[in-house]
C-alpha cells in the first residue's frame, strides 16, 4: 500500500477521519442505506432474544424490578437503554431507530479505522457501508440485543486502546461493553490484555469494571448472580451436532471476510498504524472465541454481530493490498482472483438474504436443511397483533415475547425471558409464576411459532 496522499497528511481533520467531504459523503450514504434497510425490515420478526429483552425493558419503563419481579439473563446494561429508548417512544418502531443508530455508530468507526490504516477514502467508505449489510449485521439488523450495543463499544476500545493516550479510555469502553453480555469479556479482554499499551488499557479495564461490578451489586444484589451467572452455568449444553452447524454456518458467512483478510498479512508492515492493526486483529480473534459460547444451551450466532466490524476493516486492508499491486506476479493474479471469489460470495450471501429473507438459501451454509431465516414477515406481524389484541385485556399471551411486546400484551406470569425460567432449576420461582398464570389466551386465531 502507498504511503503517498501526502495532502491528507497535513490537515488534523484529514488525519482523524479522512476530511469532511468523506465524512459528509458517509453520512448521507450510510443514512439512505439505513432508510432502505428500515423499509425493507418494518417490524418482522427475526430473533426470539430481541422480543425478550424488548418486553423485559417495557417492564422496568413500568417499575417492575429486574431480577426480582421477572427473571433476566444478562447484566442490567441491556435493559436499562432499552427502557430509556422507550421512554421516548413505547413502540418496536423506537427500538428499531436506536439500534440502526447504533450500527451507524459502528459504521461510522469502521470509517476511520480503514482511513488510518490506508490512508484511502474509496477505501474506507466502502468498508464502512459494506460494515452495515455484512451477513450477520444484516439478519440481526436493528434489533435489541446485547451485541447491538457492543458492538460499536468493541469497536471504539479497539480504536481507543491502539494509540498510548486514549489506552486508558480503550480499557473503560472495553468494561462497559462486557456489562452488556458476559461473554463479550473474551473480545474486551483481549483489546486489554493484547494490544500495544497494556498496562494503560488494563488500569482503565479494572477502574471501570470494579466501579460498575460494585454498583450493579450494590443496585441488585444476590439476585444479580443468580439471574446472570448462577442461571446460565446451568442451562446445560446442546447437541455437539447442533452446535458444529451452527459453527458451520459461521464459517460460512464469515469466510470471505477471513480470506479477504489474509490477503492484508503480506503487506502488514506498509499499513499506516501498525498499532490499530494490532489492535483490530486481537479484537477479532476475542469475538471469534464468543462462539465457544455456542455449546450452552440457548446460545445463537449473534456473536456475529461483533465479530464482522473489526474483520471488515482488516478485510478493507487486504483489499487494497491486492488491489493497488502493480505488479503483474503469479502471486498478484491469484490475490485478485481471491478478491473475485471472496466478494461474489460475500454479494450471494447479501443478495439471497434481502431477496427471499423467509428462505435464503446461499446464506444459509451449503448441504444444510434449514437455515437462519425470517421467523414472521411485517404483515404476518400485524396480522399476529391483531389477533392477539382481540384476546380478553386481563389476559396474556403466551407465545414469543416480541408478538406480546408488539401487540402490548403481558407475557405469562410476566416472565419475557421463558428459555431460561424453563432451563435453570434456580429461576423454579419464576417458573412456577408463569406456569400458575391462568388468563392465557386461548383463541384459535392466535399463530402457532415454533
Amino acid at each position: 500500500m502507498a504511503s503517498g496522499h501526502a495532502e491528507d497528511d497535513r490537515s488534523p481533520v484529514a488525519a482523524r477521519a479522512g476530511g469532511p467531504a468523506l465524512l459528509v459523503c458517509w453520512l448521507v450514504l450510510s443514512a439512505v442505506l439505513l432508510v432502505a434497510l428500515a423499509v425493507w425490515q418494518g417490524r418482522s420478526y427475526w430473533e426470539y432474544s430481541d422480543g425478550v429483552y424488548s418486553l423485559s425493558a417495557r417492564y422496568v419503563l413500568d417499575g417492575q424490578s429486574l431480577y426480582r419481579d421477572f427473571a433476566a439473563a444478562q447484566p442490567p446494561s441491556l435493559f436499562y437503554v432499552g427502557a430509556a429508548v422507550l421512554a421516548i417512544d413505547d413502540s418496536a418502531t423506537a427500538i428499531r431507530i436506536a439500534m440502526a443508530a447504533s450500527k451507524a455508530a459502528v459504521s461510522l468507526l469502521v470509517l476511520i479505522a480503514v482511513w488510518r490504516l490506508t490512508r484511502r477514502r474509496d477505501a474506507a467508505l466502502l468498508a464502512a457501508l459494506a460494515s452495515l449489510v455484512t451477513p450477520w449485521a444484516l439478519r440481526e439488523h436493528a434489533q435489541l440485543l446485547p451485541e447491538t450495543l457492543a458492538a460499536p463499544l468493541i469497536m471504539a476500545a479497539a480504536l481507543a486502546a491502539s494509540r498510548r493516550c486514549t489506552a486508558i479510555l480503550g480499557g473503560v469502553l472495553a468494561a462497559v461493553a462486557a456489562t452488556f453480555k458476559l461473554a463479550l469479556l473474551l473480545p474486551a479482554l483481549a483489546i486489554v490484555l493484547l494490544g500495544r499499551h497494556v498496562r494503560h488499557g488494563l488500569t482503565g479495564f479494572v477502574v471501570a469494571g470494579g466501579v460498575l461490578a460494585v454498583a450493579f451489586f450494590a443496585l441488585f444484589g444476590e439476585a444479580l448472580w443468580t439471574n446472570v451467572v448462577h442461571a446460565q452455568t446451568q442451562a446445560g449444553y446442546a447437541s455437539l451436532q447442533y452446535v458444529a452447524g451452527l459453527w458451520a454456518q459461521a464459517g460460512w458467512n464469515v469466510l470471505p471476510l477471513l480470506v479477504l483478510a489474509a490477503l492484508a498479512w503480506p503487506e502488514r508492515k506498509r499499513l499506516h498504524d501498525q498499532d490499530l492493526a494490532r489492535s483490530l486483529l486481537v479484537a477479532s480473534v476475542g469475538s471469534l472465541l464468543m462462539l465457544a459460547t455456542l455449546l450452552k444451551h440457548g446460545s445463537y450466532l449473534t456473536a456475529m454481530v461483533v465479530v464482522e466490524p473489526p474483520l471488515v476493516c482488516l478485510a478493507a486492508c487486504g483489499v487494497v493490498a491486492a488491489l493497488t499491486r502493480r505488479t503483474q506476479t503469479p502471486s498478484s493474479v491469484r490475490r485478485r482472483v481471491a478478491v473475485a471469489l471472496a466478494s461474489a460470495v460475500a454479494a450471494a450471501q447479501l443478495v439471497s438474504l434481502l431477496v427471499a429473507p423467509d428462505d435464503p438459501a446461499l446464506f444459509t451454509r451449503p448441504l444444510a436443511a434449514s437455515g437462519p431465516a425470517r421467523t414472521l414477515s411485517d404483515a404476518e406481524v400485524e396480522a399476529a397483533a391483531r389477533a392477539i389484541s382481540r384476546c380478553p385485556s386481563d389476559s396474556s399471551y403466551a407465545g414469543p415475547p416480541y408478538l406480546a411486546f408488539v401487540a402490548r400484551r403481558d407475557i405469562a406470569g410476566g416472565q419475557p425471558d421463558q428459555f431460561i425460567i424453563h432451563a435453570a432449576p434456580v429461576l423454579s420461582a419464576f417458573r412456577t409464576r408463569s406456569d400458575a398464570d391462568r388468563k392465557i389466551c386461548r383463541s384459535r386465531d392466535l399463530p402457532v411459532i415454533p
